[in-house]
């Protein structure tokens, strides 16, 4: 890596799966906006907002309901904002740790669906 950007696109790519864990989003549409809305909060990610307005488009095009990508989006924002820096954590080292535990110090809620 020559410079922090490229460090944090790799770090983004690298954890993405294990946020979405922490965070409690599916991997479905609407699980996927919610963990971009989680990201712009987080890190203000120009991809995160790329991503959501595609998402939000793509579902406007099909006639989809918008009201459930609306609500993972908001959630996954204020999650982001009340949450400390998740990218800033070594995941690596912590696969033996609970995922309540980890969630609680992360400041994530502990039962995300809710």
């Amino acid at each position: 890596m020559t410079n922090a950007q490229d460090f944090a696109v790799h770090r983004f790519r690298e954890t993405h799966d294990i946020i979405h864990v922490l965070t409690g989003f599916g991997i479905d549409g609407v699980g996927e906006l919610g963990l971009q809305g989680f990201n712009l909060a987080q890190n203000r990610s120009p991809l995160a907002a790329m991503l959501i307005f595609g998402g939000i488009l793509n579902s406007l095009q099909k006639g989809e309901a918008l009201e459930p990508l609306l609500q993972d989006l908001a959630r996954g924002f204020q999650m982001g904002v009340n949450a400390d820096l998740v990218i800033a954590s070594k995941h690596e080292d912590d696969w033996e740790r609970a995922l309540l535990e980890w969630r609680q110090q992360l400041r994530l809620p502990v039962h995300p669906d809710r």
